[in-house]
């Protein structure tokens, strides 16, 4: 450091005995006195006036030292040390100080031997004071650094909590667990189906939405999608009216995934209207194989446009190239902004989400990768944990974990994007309800841009964070 108090026993600036040395200077407020890295060449004492001593790294992060008034003095060290200035120094206010040059210093210094052993004294408490300051800002690096399990927990558990208390007094609430309760229905074997269907006495109904029903379905087999039952029953039962025999032959569902919601959701639904011989086929991933099956070439669903979010999602695909540009990858400023725009971008997502669960959990058991007791629980939890975590991230709160978790988040739905894209399937991303992008390869890229971002901030956030070491802000005194 470039400055200390008065000397112990020289009488502050009059002891040092300046009466022929050095020149009197005025200094106004805001005059930069020194620079950090320049050559030493002038001793300076304050008669009056404050002056404010500091460090700045290159990105112009600023640490306050010290501040200096009358009878004090600074620039000693490196004029003893002969290396550049260590430390600024700037006037807070209009001053006069007394200006020596290296000469006169170094001949004050041997005619004051005093002087000389106190400058000697102060050095060596600097250097203790400097090994606690490092071992007390690395401790709280390291603090910062940790991310505890409670910090998932935090999250986590007050997104549930959430989630269970508003779902009790939501007009639109779900089952915590789809089914359970109802009784169950009855299953047909593969070998049984094909024995039914020699004998003609098998009606195939498939359950799933329009899109795949068109893209691949059994031969002669009827569309009935859960989600438009109430309005596409009518018809379907005038059909089965107009075919000879219908009542006697078995009415067999199919369509379901791991999550069997849709074929068993139809088979209840069917039951319930009266009809008899319903049941679902026991092996619902094998039908496009045991079956003779009509295809048509893969359509891309439908989009429709997100509005502001789905314009803030191509923000994270420019990220790729700002992290090529190794300042602006290390930088604080980077974090806040990727902090404000995913906080952004999953508070609105999970706003559209939140009221209406029932059809979020329809677009979870599209992608076709939740078994049947999470789909539910996952549709109620998600959206809040995305309002928790992006109002962590804004807030700067725990800001480490919670990109953590929005991370996580984006890698899953990546999977569910790519598993989504490979094997063809007619939907839409679902962020927003029933409103989405097509699942794309673009859409995995905004994501990846994302996870780019979390990682950016778990590597770099350091400027607004309230996390394990405190709150931190990026200029900071020390």
């Amino acid at each position: 450091m470039e400055a200390t108090q008065k000397p112990e026993g020289t009488g502050g600036a009059a002891g040092l005995n300046l009466q022929h040395l050095g020149q009197e200077v005025s200094v106004p407020a805001g005059t930069r006195i020194v620079s950090q890295g320049e050559a030493p060449e002038f001793f300076y004492v304050i008669q009056s006036g404050r002056v404010r001593v500091f460090r700045e790294t290159e990105d112009r992060i600023r640490t306050d030292l010290t501040e200096l008034g009358p009878g004090t003095y600074f620039g000693e060290v490196a004029l003893v040390t002969g290396q550049p200035r260590t430390a600024s120094v700037e006037a807070l206010e209009d001053a006069k100080l007394v200006k020596v040059s290296k000469q006169e210093f170094d001949s004050l210094l041997d005619q004051n031997p005093q002087l000389a052993r106190h400058i000697i004294q102060q050095m060596a408490s600097w250097l203790v004071a400097g090994d606690t300051r490092l071992e007390t800002q690395v401790v709280h690096q390291v603090k910062l650094r940790q991310v505890s399990w409670f910090d998932y927990l935090l999250m986590m558990g007050l997104s549930v909590i959430l989630a269970l208390v508003f779902n009790l007094y939501n007009d639109n609430k779900i089952a915590l667990i789809h089914g359970w309760g109802q009784t169950g229905v009855p299953e047909i074997s593969l070998d049984q189906a094909k024995q039914e269907l020699q004998k003609q006495q098998a009606i195939f109904v498939d359950a799933r939405k329009s899109a795949f029903f068109d893209q691949e379905h059994i031969k002669g087999a009827m569309n009935l999608p859960v989600i438009l039952f109430d309005l596409m029953y009518p018809m379907f039962n005038f059909t089965l009216e107009q075919t000879p025999g219908a009542k006697s032959k078995t009415v067999i569902v199919y369509g379901g995934t791991i999550s069997r919601r849709m074929d068993v959701d139809l088979a209840r639904m069917l039951v319930s209207k009266g009809l008899s011989h319903v049941v679902v086929l026991q092996n619902y991933r094998a039908w496009d194989t045991a079956f003779p099956v009509e295809k048509r070439k893969p359509k891309a669903a439908a989009g429709m446009p997100l509005g502001l979010p789905g314009l803030l999602e191509w923000i994270p695909v420019s990220i790729f190239v700002l992290i090529l540009i190794p300042p602006i990858r290390r930088s604080p400023y980077l974090s806040v902004f990727c902090r404000l725009l995913l906080g952004a971008i999953f508070i609105s997502f999970a706003l559209s989400k939140i009221l209406r669960p029932a059809v979020f959990a329809l677009n979870v058991v599209d992608y076709g990768m939740m078994p049947s007791f999470g789909v539910n629980l996952w549709a109620l939890a998600l959206p809040w944990a995305e309002l928790v975590v992006g109002l962590f991230l804004i807030l700067g709160i725990r800001t480490r974990a919670a990109a953590t978790l929005i991370a996580a988040m984006n890698i899953t739905f990546i999977v569910g994007l790519v598993n989504a894209i490979l094997h063809q399937m007619p939907i839409n991303c679902g962020c927003v309800g029933e409103v989405g992008e097509p699942v794309n390869w673009l859409k995995v890229m905004k994501n990846t841009g994302m996870v780019v971002m979390c990682i950016q901030i778990f590597l770099y956030d350091r400027f607004l964070v309230l996390d394990r070491g405190g709150f931190i802000l990026r200029d900071r005194k020390i």
